[in-house]
């Protein structure tokens, strides 16, 4: 994840000197009474150009981020492109340019300019917030999230759990495979969960080799069948490693559900107790807060 946002910002950025570079040639082309090339021209300019290709290839991202100034940025770009050309055609036909035609492309290119430039903010801002090894967001927003999470739950009135995951014997991993195996087995691990929860049920790298969720369930039972899931989602997800028999992992998990009035460091320390709890009783297993430990699969069948 934070190598796509260096390339994007990356991208970006030579989008933006590839639009300045544009701009110098529509003066120049101006100037000497030339024709400026199809990304003036044509009516579909403004997807030629290279800041228009910028724009499609990262229009789903864009929406994701920002849906109302993602089509505030496109509208904004098309508007400047239909006000240069209508300039240019004017100016190669011999003809005088309305000022309040070129009042309508400064406009347009200054609302362009500022829609980028926060744009690029927010992408630095997302970057910083993320972590670069999973590529999954970090603590930083997190207490935000769990407020807004926590008014989901109840608008939705739907039960909010707080899972707190840690690897099991991750240390043993990095000494006996080495600390690029460790971070291998992150990712990993981080890919494995994502895959195994709902796609608005947010997950967190915590610190270290901890990862928490927040869940939105129909109950204890419904959360229950979530948790086990994970651990046999974990257990079964090998990885492979080159000339070596693939790693296995597994995971202990504490559950906390979370009520109204409760705040983020109160779950936080709940689900913390719930885990170690389970860690005490043997890893590889979950634990919620007030109920007993949950026997491995191993203990249930044998």
């Amino acid at each position: 994840m934070q190598y796509q946002y260096e390339s994007m910002i990356r991208a970006l950025d030579e989008a933006l000197n590839a639009h300045l570079a544009w701009g110098r040639r529509v003066f120049r082309s101006a100037l000497t009474h030339t024709a400026p090339g199809a990304d003036v021209l044509e009516p579909a300019a403004h997807e030629i150009c290279q800041l228009g290709q910028w724009l499609q290839s990262h229009a789903n991202l864009l929406q994701t981020i920002n849906p109302h100034k993602a089509k505030a940025l496109e509208a904004a770009h098309r508007r400047m492109h239909d006000a240069i050309r209508a300039i240019m055609e004017q100016e190669l036909a011999g003809q005088t340019v309305p000022a309040a035609q070129m009042d309508a492309f400064e406009q347009a290119q200054d609302e362009l300019i500022r829609l980028l430039t926060a744009l690029k903010a927010r992408l630095i801002t997302d970057a910083i917030r993320h972590d670069p090894l999973t590529g999954l967001p970090l603590r930083y927003g997190l207490e935000h999230d769990f407020c807004e999470f926590q008014k989901a739950c109840r608008r939705n009135q739907n039960a909010f759990y707080l899972a707190m995951i840690d690897v099991d014997h991750f240390k043993q991993v990095n000494d006996r495979l080495d600390h690029q195996v460790g971070d291998q087995a992150l990712r990993h691990l981080a890919r494995t969960l994502r895959k195994n929860i709902r796609g608005n049920e947010p997950i967190y790298r915590f610190g270290g080799e901890e990862f928490v969720v927040l869940l939105q369930t129909r109950g204890a039972e419904d959360v229950q069948h979530a948790a086990q899931r994970l651990l046999e989602a974990v257990r079964t997800a090998l990885m492979p490693l080159p000339q070596k028999e693939p790693l296995a992992l597994s995971v202990t998990i504490g559950l906390t559900q979370v009520q109204d009035d409760d705040d983020l460091s109160s779950a936080l320390q709940r689900a913390d107790q719930a885990m170690y709890a389970g860690k005490q009783a043997g890893r590889n297993r979950f634990v919620l807060w007030d109920a007993p430990p949950q026997p491995t699969l191993a203990q249930r069948t044998g």
